[in-house]
C-alpha cells in the first residue's frame, strides 16, 4: 500500500513539473493595420462670375444647365468676343502646377476658326486690359500660320489675346480649322525655380489622334507666378453661333 502511495505521488509530482516548464504559447500573429489611404486627385478650384467682357447686361449668357455654361445670343457670332470665368488667386510654388481643362462645344462655325485661350492674372478692375500670363492661339489664322503661344509683356495695357514679342512657341501639330462638334481643351502651367513651363491643347473628340494644336514652351523670364482667371477669345474670323464649356476641371497640383 505504501508502494501503491509512493508511486502514486511520485507521477503527480513529474506530471505537475512538466507543465511548470512547458513555455505559454506565443500570442497569435496580428494582422498589419492597413495603410491610410492616398488621395487620388486634388481638390477643384471652383471658377465664378463667368461672362463675357463688356456685356454688362449678360446678353451673351452664360446660361447654366447641368453643369455647362453655354455663350450665344443675337450676333454673337458676328465680332469676336473675350470672356472670363474667375477663381481665386493662386500662386505658383517651385514644382507646383495650375492645369485648367475641359469639353468646348463650338456650334454653327462658318468662319475658318480662331479660338485663344488662357490663364491669367487680372490686373484692372473691370477685367478688361492689363491681365499677364499666356495665350494659346487655336484654329486658322493667316496672320498665324502656325499659330503662337504668347506670353504677355509686364507692359501689357490691353486684352489678353493680343500677339505679343514674347513667342513661347508655335504649334507641335499642323494648324487645322476649328469645326462644329466638341473639343477637349487642357492648359497646364508648371513652376520650375524662377521659370514657368507652360503646356497647351485644344484637340478634337472625334479624332483625338489629331489635335487641332499642342503647344510646349517655357518662359524663362515671367511677368507673373500669380493667377486668377480663365480667359477666351472667339475671334470675328471664328464666326460660331455659340460656345458651350462643360466638364469644367481647374486643380492646383503640389510638388
Amino acid at each position: 500500500m505504501k508502494i501503491h502511495k509512493h508511486l502514486l505521488i511520485t507521477s503527480l509530482v513529474a506530471t505537475l513539473t512538466a507543465h511548470a516548464q512547458t513555455p505559454d504559447a506565443a500570442p497569435a500573429a496580428q494582422e498589419p493595420a492597413p495603410a491610410a489611404a492616398t488621395p487620388t486627385s486634388e481638390p477643384l478650384i471652383p471658377l465664378s462670375g463667368w461672362s463675357i467682357i463688356h456685356d454688362k447686361t449678360k446678353t451673351y449668357g452664360p446660361k447654366e444647365e447641368n453643369g455647362s455654361l453655354t455663350f450665344s445670343g443675337p450676333g454673337y457670332g458676328d465680332k469676336g468676343k473675350n470672356g472670363a470665368g474667375y477663381f481665386t488667386k493662386t500662386e505658383l510654388t517651385d514644382g507646383s502646377s495650375l492645369e485648367f481643362t475641359a469639353r468646348v462645344t463650338f456650334s454653327g462655325v462658318s468662319g475658318m476658326g480662331n479660338f485663344r485661350f488662357g490663364l491669367f492674372q487680372k490686373k484692372s478692375r473691370d477685367h478688361t486690359r492689363g491681365w499677364l500670363g499666356y495665350c494659346a492661339y487655336a484654329g486658322i489664322d493667316k496672320k498665324f500660320p502656325k499659330g503662337g503661344l504668347f506670353a504677355s509683356e509686364a507692359s501689357n495695357d490691353t486684352g489678353f489675346d493680343a500677339a505679343t514679342s514674347r513667342v513661347l512657341g508655335v504649334s507641335l501639330v499642323p494648324f487645322k480649322n476649328i469645326k462644329v462638334g466638341n473639343y477637349d481643351l487642357n492648359m497646364k502651367l508648371t513652376r520650375a525655380g524662377a521659370s514657368i513651363e507652360v503646356q497647351a491643347s485644344l484637340v478634337p473628340e472625334a479624332d483625338p489622334a489629331t489635335p487641332t494644336v499642342r503647344y510646349a514652351g517655357t518662359d524663362s523670364t515671367p511677368t507673373t507666378f500669380a493667377f486668377d482667371a480663365f480667359g477666351f477669345s472667339t475671334h470675328e474670323l471664328l464666326s460660331a453661333d455659340s460656345i458651350q464649356f462643360s466638364k469644367i476641371s481647374l486643380k492646383f497640383l503640389k510638388k
